[in-house]
């Protein structure tokens, strides 16, 4: 059973990159609500969780997860990798994007959005390909408030994201955890987002 000891607040833009303050020279456009339809299907030990809005991803049918298909939300799905908190998981994330967005242009900006955290550190920042395009990997950590019960507490994070940019669609597959549990965690969730196919 999940205990709800973890609730991200600052971790919305983490996840998501959310689009929020975007200036024109953002790779970002508004997007037009449409609704979202998602399914779910177990195939032996797996789940493979379908979005409408253009992306598979397969984990582990034992791990919860928490989907969110609303037209506002940026954030899809999460699957959390541990069974006692919901701060170590690995979620995707769209954004609508700019006809004319580039995957460097998208990188920037969202690298852009994360410098400003308390103790921001950019580990690494690899070229890769996901879901057969083109993609952008990099790993950092910072200092970020976590709701922790009724009190807000600074953690450590340390996070890996990957950037994939398809049909004027951002997609940014992360795993998030604290630095003591990333290297737990990280085989697992490197599983999952290499599982991540376009639909």
């Amino acid at each position: 059973m999940i205990k709800k000891a973890f609730t991200i607040i600052a971790l919305v833009m983490i996840a998501s990159l959310a689009v929020a303050g975007c200036t024109q020279s953002s790779p970002t456009s508004s997007p037009t609500p449409t609704p979202i339809t998602s399914k779910e299907t177990v195939i032996g030990n797996n789940t493979t969780f379908s979005s409408s809005v253009g992306f598979n991803i397969t984990y582990p049918k034992t791990l919860k997860i928490n989907s969110n298909n609303s037209a506002d939300s940026l954030d899809r799905i999460f699957v959390y990798l541990a069974t006692n908190n919901t701060l170590d998981s690995v979620s995707v994330a769209t954004t609508d994007l700019t006809p004319n967005a580039t995957l460097s242009d998208f990188v920037t900006y969202n690298i852009g959005e994360i410098n400003d955290y308390p103790n921001y550190q950019l580990i690494s920042n690899n070229s890769t390909t996901l879901g057969g395009k083109p993609a952008t990997t990099i790993v950092w950590q910072a200092t970020v408030p976590v709701q922790n019960d009724s009190t807000i507490q600074n953690t450590t994070l340390k996070v890996m994201q990957t950037f994939v940019v398809n049909n004027a669609q951002g997609y940014t597959v992360t795993y998030k955890s604290t630095t003591s549990d990333y290297n737990t965690y990280l085989a697992q969730a490197q599983r999952i987002m290499n599982s991540f196919k376009f639909n």
